[in-house]
């Protein structure tokens, strides 16, 4: 090799010295190791060869060190502020999904899952504000009733007032004046309800939802099929705007709701009201959160409302309404436990009868609208030829009513117990008795206890189920008839018994229900009887 030759692969070999650092940067899968080895080996041999000298050498590896401190200074200039990504081989990059994947709890991806759907993640931005802003829903239950009366029970003894009052008289609605209480009756029933919520800017929210049901009865939205093709009757069941403070933590801690509103009340049984009872009028909750526990929503909790039950024209001192105020606590733990307490007051103001004049009628006002079985009734219109007859309620109703809940989660499935218990503190024997003319006991007080396991929502997915014990005591002007439970016993009070619920899901947010009712009168004089046992099967649908 001659000497110009050699030195010509010399500076050829410095030169990829010098450029080490860029072609580093641009292949990281070559060795930068391997290649300092053999451009050093290279210069050793060409010095053995007196190619060129040591000091030549060692020139050569100094100018190509400065020239590569150069273009390392100058990329740096160059290249300030970039953020740099190395490359990551695959591999490493599957191990680093799988860790992230073992780390990252349950719970989180299901508050970005659940925030994705309330923020409706990759909805077109074309999209008008309204669509984004409402909320459509509804429901569907068919059901499949059987009531069946035990053999004891005697025909044409039970007064039915409601059919009495729209008749004016006891003897023009015939048969009919009197509750059914020996003739088994099957039959098919519907609800359906269609509705939307909507929420608008500054706090602001509201919803609209329209029902099936008859007008007059305010615990039951149940259409019976067999209506010879005629179209059921539908009504607005919930009109209300809400307004509520931003939330501290995950609670709110003042809301307002004004209009028909849901139920505004903690109540876990229909002891007091029915599932189906919603409250014209408006209502407010304070909520103050609990530190001490370790769930973010304990806290204590005072709801008050104001509630609209009958206008009363050219007598407005007179209307009808009902006011009400609850204090209570929920308590979550980390664990999974849930307690939840409340402690209620309702006054039903003007909704107790007065009797007429002898030949008047000026305050047949004070009859309800709507009465079912149970309350101890009198006649108010005080007809002096008795061929007219108007039933009012016999005593006042000033409600306390306690309730509680407890959770408790075992494995996937969650143990509920539940205990409700009302008084009428406006019972008085002694007014009864003057209004009625008829002495008798305290018809005062209910409770309802229950225990359910399974899943909490039956609907949530196929295979879900939920089973539910539970035994029921209200005595007759306990609370009012028109407003408690309508399937037990046919609905109202004076009764007791026992029921049973079995809950299974066909779907998600489909789900089939069974339900045994046995119930039986408390107080009827004797040797009358009135035992209703009722079977219900159903198929429930929402979306």
């Amino acid at each position: 090799m001659s000497r110009f030759k050699a030195l010509s692969v010399a500076v050829v070999v410095a030169s990829l010295l010098a450029g080490t650092s860029a072609q580093a940067a641009d292949n990281e899968r070559q060795s930068l190791e391997e290649l300092r080895n053999t451009v050093v080996n290279l210069l050793q041999a060409l010095v053995e060869q007196k190619v060129m000298s040591r000091d030549q050498a060692e020139a050569l590896v100094k100018s190509a060190q400065d020239q590569a401190q150069k273009s390392a200074q100058d990329a740096e200039k160059r290249d300030a502020g970039a953020v740099r990504v190395p490359y990551v081989p695959q591999i490493v990059r599957d191990q680093i999904r799988k860790e992230v994947a073992e780390e990252v709890r349950p719970e989180i991806v299901k508050d970005v899952v659940a925030q994705a759907k309330q923020e409706r993640w990759g909805v077109p931005a074309g999209l008008p504000d309204w669509i984004s802003s409402v909320r459509v829903m509804g429901d569907l239950r068919i059901r499949a009733q059987e009531d069946l009366f035990p053999s004891g029970n005697q025909a044409n003894t039970i007064p039915d007032f409601q059919a009495i009052n729209a008749a004016g008289s006891i003897t023009k609605p015939g048969q009919s004046a009197f509750l059914d209480t020996t003739s088994n009756r099957t039959r098919l029933r519907l609800r359906a309800r269609l509705g939307a919520e909507f929420t608008l800017p500054g706090g602001f929210s509201g919803a609209l939802r329209l029902s099936t049901g008859s007008s007059l009865d305010p615990s039951s939205e149940s259409q019976t099929l067999g209506t010879t093709g005629a179209r059921y009757g539908v009504g607005l069941d919930q009109a209300y705007v809400r307004w509520q403070a931003p939330k501290v933590g995950a609670l709110v801690p003042v809301s307002v709701s004004a209009g028909r509103i849901p139920s505004p009340w903690f109540a876990p049984t229909e002891l007091v009201y029915g599932r189906d009872v919603t409250f014209e009028g408006i209502a407010g909750t304070y909520q103050h959160g609990l530190g001490a526990f370790d769930g973010d929503t304990s806290g204590v909790y005072l709801t008050g409302g104001l509630f609209p039950m009958q206008e009363v024209p050219l007598n407005h001192s007179a209307n009808k309404y009902l006011l009400g105020v609850q204090s209570g606590t929920r308590l979550d733990w980390s664990s999974g436990q849930k307690f939840k307490f409340g402690l209620a007051y309702y006054a039903f103001r003007h909704v107790t009868g007065i009797r007429n004049e002898a030949g008047s009628s000026v305050l047949n006002y004070t009859a309800p609208g709507f009465v079912r079985y149970g309350n101890t009734m009198f006649d108010i219109q005080n007809d002096p030829a008795q061929t007219n007859y108007l039933f009012g309620l016999a005593a006042e109703f000033r409600l306390v009513n306690v309730s509680a809940s407890y959770e408790l989660p075992l494995g996937d499935k969650t143990l509920v117990l539940t205990a409700d218990a009302v008084k009428n503190i406006g019972y008085n024997r002694d007014q009864i008795l003057a209004r009625t003319g008829i002495s008798q006991g305290d018809r005062d007080r209910g409770y309802v206890a229950e225990v359910a396991y399974g899943d909490k929502d039956p609907g949530s997915a196929a295979g879900a189920w939920r089973v539910v014990a539970g035994y029921r005591y209200v005595q007759g002007d306990a609370v009012l008839d028109a407003w408690t439970d309508d399937s037990f016993h046919a609905g109202g009070t004076n009764t007791r018994g026992y029921y049973l619920i079995g809950n299974y899901g066909l779907a998600k947010n489909v789900w089939a229900q069974l339900r045994y009712m046995k119930g039986d009168v408390i107080d009827l004089p004797p040797p009358f009887l009135y035992g209703l046992d009722i079977v219900q099967f159903e198929l429930n649908a929402r979306f």
